[in-house]
């Protein structure tokens, strides 16, 4: 009876002492730097976890599965763990994070007294214990189940922000895999931009894709756009801005994009419903008015000309089987866009990440590689995916975009956050899964990240419209896979007026340069340069097409551009005249990503010297373009 006193008495005391102690933190990850879900870890002395979406689990809970393990492991200088075997030749690594206890997280050396007697001392350098050469079960092919993996950290990483990167680790065995990729450039694709074609976007939700706003109770049709700059008109870019309710509730938030707009919507969840009042940017609040009756929200703060160098661009993939007749393509036009993105836009900083998902019952949900500045590091956890899995039309989308917000690694502050959705179908749509979807299509806006559905065959149109509103929601664009490559299955002709076709791989990289350029604060030497021809110039989205008006013009000869649109001054400050010898049937501004930003109507007669004022728009690049016999006429216009 006394002994089970005093173990007991040991017992509490060291639960007391050890419950203040940070919790462990577990990271488990393939040798790509995936983290991986869904990983059944029995650690000897606890009972079996099983990794998060994120690849991590949280040990340190007295009086939870692991109070063995926290009793226990005071009294050795290693922890054993078992994985589950699940995935055929893959790397696992183990990475902990801050000690639970103190004892673990510190070497022990062996040191000679004066007597030549041997004793064990604590090392003066915290460093994290090597789990064994080897140790227990792997998760790599039940071959080599008796290899282990080592795990040896000079400082122990915060885990809580999964933040890695003083990380080393000993990689035991590594399968290594041939590229079997075929050459990038084979896929084609167009763009649809409602952004750029905003007045037909109410006509698409009340006409030919009214029957499917139920399936995803997400609409966003009621927009207001905030153009932020500072005194001297350069864009203010990633400020966080609010659309609020009367009372003060927040009703949407987003971040301010490379030109400084932010893309608020009200009543997403309740179609009829509109009750903003208020824009809130650092806790000042501003009118709110709709875009589509009143056009943007001006407002100019007193900052100075500055912008994070930094762009942020993740890829995530359905790999599910029905993704097989494209996956290996789709691999080699990533390769080649992340290749590429590295130098396009001078000066400016891009890491790159990916994610792949799957499905509930599937062999995993999701695998993730974290943003980093290794682009061999991301080309290779793309190239390592397999398509496999799925067996119904629907996939874990949700899920995927909430593993994409909170574990990629986003920085705290950058000029672009792109995330590039490369799926064949969309989600379950019960309750429970539109609430999830929901949720993190919010919070993707509110953390500035730009969805960009990349829609590949099998999409039928309900998906068609999902994809359009992800992308509208979080101030993005979509992209749809064509038949003119021949690859893969039918697929979908998105609802629009028109789409022109271009090679995959050269549309991503222009995208990412349209959402991460900006003017540079030596505004006058910019300048003049910017007003030089682009090569992504000619892509930009038209406004409409030619059967969109009540009378379509007969088509005449192209003819020179000055015949029929002129600017002057350009670049300007205030204001830029505009001459039209001819007329037009429409007079459009819209901003480098092609959104339409202001329509003039009609100049049914040679118009001279009409006056659009620039004083409000953040300075930048902006396309005047004109609709004359049949065709469009655009000319850059520069603002500084």
């Amino acid at each position: 009876m006394k002994r089970m006193i005093l173990f007991l008495s040991a017992a509490f005391v060291s639960l007391s002492i050890f419950a203040k102690q940070a919790p462990t933190t577990i990271l488990v990850m393939d040798s790509a730097n995936a983290l991986l879900q869904d990983v059944r870890i029995t650690a000897k002395g606890c009972e079996p976890f099983t990794t998060t979406f994120d690849g991590r689990y949280v040990m340190g809970l007295p009086l939870q599965n692991d109070l063995l393990l926290t009793l226990v492991a005071p009294l050795r200088d290693t922890v054993r763990f078992t994985l589950t075997p699940t995935m055929q030749g893959q790397t696992v690594i183990i990475r902990m994070g801050e000690r639970h206890y103190p004892e673990i997280g510190v070497f022990e050396e062996e040191e000679v007294d004066e007597k030549g007697h041997k004793r064990r001392r604590k090392s003066k350098d915290r460093k994290v214990v090597g789990y064994g050469k080897p140790l227990m079960a792997s998760m790599i092919a039940p071959e080599t189940a008796e290899d282990a993996y080592i795990v040896e950290e000079e400082e122990a990483a915060d885990m809580a922000v999964l933040d890695a990167a003083s990380a080393t680790e000993e990689k035991v065995f590594i399968r290594g895999m041939a590229n079997n990729l075929p050459s990038a450039g084979k896929l084609t694709a167009g763009e649809v931009n409602d952004f750029a074609q905003w007045a037909l976007w109410p006509k698409l939700l009340d006409g030919s894709h009214s029957n499917y706003l139920k399936d995803w109770q997400m609409v966003p049709r009621n927009r207001y756009v905030v153009q932020l700059t500072n005194t001297q008109g350069y864009p203010i870019v990633d400020r966080s801005v609010s659309l609020t309710d009367t009372k003060g509730n927040t009703l949407f938030q987003a971040r301010t994009d490379n030109t400084g707009k932010a893309e608020l919507w009200d009543g997403l969840f309740e179609t009829n419903k509109t009750t903003a009042a208020f824009v809130q940017i650092d806790g000042q609040q501003y009118p709110a008015q709709r875009f589509d009756t009143e056009g943007l929200i001006r407002i100019s703060i007193n900052e100075p000309c500055e912008a994070p160098e930094v762009a942020d661009v993740f890829f995530i993939f359905d790999a599910t089987g029905s993704m097989s007749d494209e996956l290996r393509y789709l691999q080699a036009e990533m390769q080649d866009v992340i290749s590429r993105s590295q130098s396009a836009v001078e000066g400016l900083h891009i890491r790159t990440g990916a994610l792949v998902y799957r499905d509930h019952t599937d062999a995993y949900l999701t695998r993730i590689s974290r943003l980093s500045d290794s682009i061999q590091t991301t080309q290779q956890f793309i190239s390592a995916q397999s398509a496999a899995g799925g067996g119904d039309y629907e996939e874990a989308v949700p899920e995927a975009l909430m593993a994409a917000v909170n574990a990629a690694g986003w920085s705290p502050l950058a000029r672009a956050r792109i995330a590039f959705l490369i799926l064949d179908a969309p989600c379950h749509n019960d309750e429970t899964t539109l609430k999830l979807l929901h949720e993190q299509v919010l919070n993707a806006a509110a953390a500035g990240i730009r969805v960009v559905p990349v829609v590949c065959s099998g999409l039928r149109e309900s998906g068609e419209l999902l994809m359009r509103s992800l992308a509208l929601i979080t101030n993005g664009s979509s992209f749809f896979l064509t038949d003119d490559s021949g690859i893969g299955g039918t697929h979908l002709k998105p609802t629009t007026d028109s789409l022109k076709v271009e090679h995959l791989n050269d549309m991503l990289v222009r995208t990412i340069i349209s959402f991460s350029r900006m003017p540079d604060c030596q505004i006058e030497e910019w300048a003049e340069t910017a007003t030089e021809p682009n090569e992504t110039d000619a892509f930009l989205p038209q406004p409409f097409e030619p059967e969109d008006l009540d009378s379509v013009p007969t088509v005449l000869p192209t003819l020179p551009l000055a015949d029929v649109l002129s600017l002057r001054p350009n670049p300007c400050t205030e204001y830029c005249l505009v001459s039209l010898p001819l007329g037009c049937e429409a007079l459009f501004l819209a901003d480098l990503t092609g959104k339409t930003i202001q329509g003039f109507g009609k100049m049914p007669e040679a118009t001279f010297d009409y006056q659009i004022q620039t004083d409000m728009l953040a300075n930048g690049i902006y396309f005047v373009k004109a609709f004359y016999g049949g065709r469009w006429y655009t000319q850059k216009l520069i603002v500084k």
